[in-house]
């Protein structure tokens, strides 16, 4: 059992926000600042890792003819965050947004999102795999080892073919078995609003999920990251599913927040909530 944040943090301040990562956190993440600009989002921090160029576009990312100027980021922000935290921690969290959010907010040259065409996401998917792999040795380098987070907030319209098209006329068909590709990642937190069943390890809201497929996902023995929440609340849920808690892998995930200081206050919570639910377990 542990506890760690989920990436995205305030401000524009690396050497801050890495002090409260590593000071709060037992396993600590690269931080992540969408507010120091373009491509600090999640899709634009993805995005500069694969070999595909990838820049912004009318409506957002698109393939490009070449790689943006800034596409050297990580690697000058992994240069600061290894002197900052030599010889401190031995594992680092990675998030990366997955293949099926990726490929439904980067379009093709013609407009379209890359996800309606079956080529250009198996392309997409191929080289966030091998962006992967690469990031991750870079990282596991530099501090030993590293756990990798996949990002979907999509993942629900994808599988549900509810996205939007480039005009109203477009239909996006629904993927309905997103699984197999999510394997070639290996073992990886998927952070996703959908309990997808054969998840090996996910974040999950045990108070507003879909209790009936949490209580699938445990019964196949998933691992699951909850919010910070109160053992009684969490115990409630065990309850009512008739299942054993102590028989779950459960992490707990800090929950962000508009500053650093409550964002190192939600990092201390959730880490003393493992705590607790590591010595009732």
């Amino acid at each position: 059992m542990t506890a760690f944040g989920l990436g995205p943090l305030p401000g524009a301040d690396l050497t801050q926000a890495a002090d409260v990562v590593l000071s709060e956190s037992p396993l600590p993440h690269i931080p992540q600042l969408p507010e120091r600009g373009v491509g600090s989002d999640a899709i634009g921090r993805t995005a500069a890792l694969l070999e595909i160029p990838i820049a912004p576009g009318p409506r957002g990312w698109r393939v490009a003819a070449r790689k943006r100027a800034d596409a050297d980021r990580m690697v000058r922000d992994l240069d600061a965050l290894e002197e900052a935290w030599h010889g401190k921690t031995d594992t680092v969290k990675v998030q990366l947004v997955g293949p099926f959010t990726l490929a439904a907010e980067v379009e093709m040259p013609n407009g379209h999102r890359m996800i309606t065409d079956a080529g250009a996401l198996r392309d997409l998917t191929d080289a966030l795999v091998e962006a992967c792999v690469a990031h991750r040795s870079d990282v596991a380098s530099r501090f030993g080892s590293t756990v990798l987070q996949l990002d979907e907030p999509l993942l629900p319209e994808v599988t549900a073919g509810t996205l939007e098209g480039a005009t109203d006329f477009e239909t996006i068909r629904a993927i309905h078995e997103p699984q197999e590709t999510f394997q070639r990642f290996g073992e990886h937190l998927l952070h996703t609003p959908q309990l997808l069943d054969d998840t090996p390890w996910l974040t999950v809201d045990p108070r507003t999920c879909d209790k009936d497929a949490l209580a699938r996902l445990l019964d196949q023995g998933s691992r699951i990251a909850i919010p910070t929440m109160a053992p009684r609340e969490l115990y409630r849920v065990f309850d009512e599913l008739q299942i054993d808690p102590a028989r779950t892998g459960i992490d707990v995930y800090a929950e962000p927040a508009d500053t650093l200081v409550a964002t190192a206050a939600n990092y201390r919570a959730a880490r003393e909530r493992a705590e607790e639910l590591s010595m009732e377990a």
